[in-house]
């Protein structure tokens, strides 16, 4: 994987995670995002370091939360959205903890396996067939969340379609069962 594919993926999995208070670091990540090269990416992620700029801390934390921690319907933890069955939900999350631990990722962050940041920083460590064999779990996922957050008009819709963007060339969909592997 070029570097800068890994700059796009850890950029986007930072802008994903729970915004701090406050957040000094915008600067930094708009030099990085003036950096990509793939333009629609680029235009995604200013727009939402715009929002993340101009929003307080307190009105960016309430919506992070009533976004992902409380909707059922947007969760970043991906096989959520996709197994309404406990047990195969299950089965998934170990499958992808063993995907990691064999590419040498420790899971150990008090997150599950398909939490949706940790996904893409793995995947901007991975080798190309441990990231299409994630992506082709919960590339579906990553799509169901980014039509919710179309729907509610969330500003994370366009960090989620740069996701879907950055990804398209690792997953291989062809190949892939209808509706991934779940």
């Amino acid at each position: 994987m070029k570097e800068h594919d890994k700059t796009v993926l850890t950029l986007l999995s930072l802008l994903l995670q729970y915004p701090e208070s406050p957040c000094p670091e915008h600067g930094q990540l708009r030099q990085i995002a003036s950096e990509l090269k793939f333009s629609p990416i680029q235009n995604h992620v200013h727009g939402f370091l715009d929002y993340l700029e101009h929003t307080p801390w307190e009105q960016l934390a309430q919506h992070y939360v009533a976004t992902f921690d409380f909707s059922e319907q947007s969760t970043m933890d991906l096989t959520a959205l996709l197994c309404p069955d406990d047990r195969k939900r299950g089965q998934v999350l170990a499958t992808l903890k063993g995907i990691y631990t064999q590419a040498g990722l420790a899971v150990d962050s008090g997150e599950l396996p398909d939490y949706l940041p940790m996904i893409l920083e793995f995947l901007s460590m991975a080798d190309r067939e441990a990231s299409k064999e994630v992506l082709g779990i919960v590339r579906p996922g990553m799509e169901k969340l980014w039509q919710q957050l179309i729907k509610d008009g969330s500003p994370y819709a366009g960090v989620l379609e740069a996701c879907l963007l950055s990804t398209a060339s690792m997953s291989c969909p062809q190949n892939a069962p209808e509706g991934g592997v779940l």
